[in-house]
This record gives C-alpha cells, structure tokens and sequence, in this order.
C-alpha cells in the first residue's frame, strides 16, 4: 500500500518528467577497462525517459603552499553531467542499469552518447546516473 507521501512524489516525477523529460535508450555493455566495452547480450537495449542536466562547475586546485609562496590557486572548470530516471521507469527497465552502460540521447543535436561512470540510487527508487561524455566513431 502506498502512501500520501509516495502518491505525491509520483505526481511530483510525472510533473517533473512532463516539462523537462527527455527520450533517451540506454544501451547494456559489459567489458573491462583494457578493452572498448561490448554489447551485453543478457539484457536489451531499452528506451527510457528521464531528465538529463549538464552544469559547469568550477574546483580549485590547491598545493601545498606555506607563508606566501604559492597564494594563487589554478582554477578548473568541469560538467557535471546526469541523466535522472524517476521509479516508476526504474521499475519497468528489467534489469538494473550498470557503470559503463551507454545512455544515447536521439533527440538532441548529433544524438551524443555518454557512458555511465556512477550510479546513485535515491531512497525513493529513482537512479542518478552520473555520465562522461563518449567519442563515438561515425
């Protein structure tokens, strides 16, 4: 039995889904780390719809200066790029997205693919995908 509570969040992802969601298909791999990763035939690719984001965000990389020396900082700006799937989509996918699976948006310009690097679970059921952009022979 559900509760209010989780009858909200689902309102509340189907909204979220509805203004921003995007169609994406998640592609299985499997391989290791010294060979290009390979289809996985245990599980089927599968479209998904989720919200993907893309943020600049800026570190400072920092010595280890004493006194004076030092006092500047190099500053390093990166992406942090994630593809969010609400529970609902989590429980229809069929399997458990893994690191190293494909997520191919179709939709936007030149449909870039990115590979998962890290998955985070939330503890309402929906997964952060964490993902690196991928170059992909044309």
């Amino acid at each position: 039995m559900t509760s209010a509570f989780d009858a909200l969040d689902a309102l509340a992802s189907d909204a979220a889904i509805e203004g921003f969601g995007e169609e994406a298909v998640l592609i299985p791999r499997q391989g290791n780390q010294y060979v290009e990763a390979a289809a996985d035939t245990d599980r089927m690719a599968v479209k998904v719809r989720g919200i993907f984001s893309a943020l600049a965000a800026a570190s400072d990389l920092r010595g280890q200066g004493r006194g004076g020396a030092f006092a500047g900082a190099t500053r390093l700006v990166s992406e942090q790029t994630a593809f969010w799937i609400a529970a609902a989509q989590v429980a229809e996918l069929g399997f458990r997205p893994a690191r190293g699976d494909q997520i191919r948006l179709p939709e936007r310009c030149g449909s870039p693919c990115y590979a998962i690097a890290a998955i985070h679970p939330t503890s309402m059921g929906d997964l952060n995908l964490v993902l690196v952009r991928e170059d992909v022979a044309e």
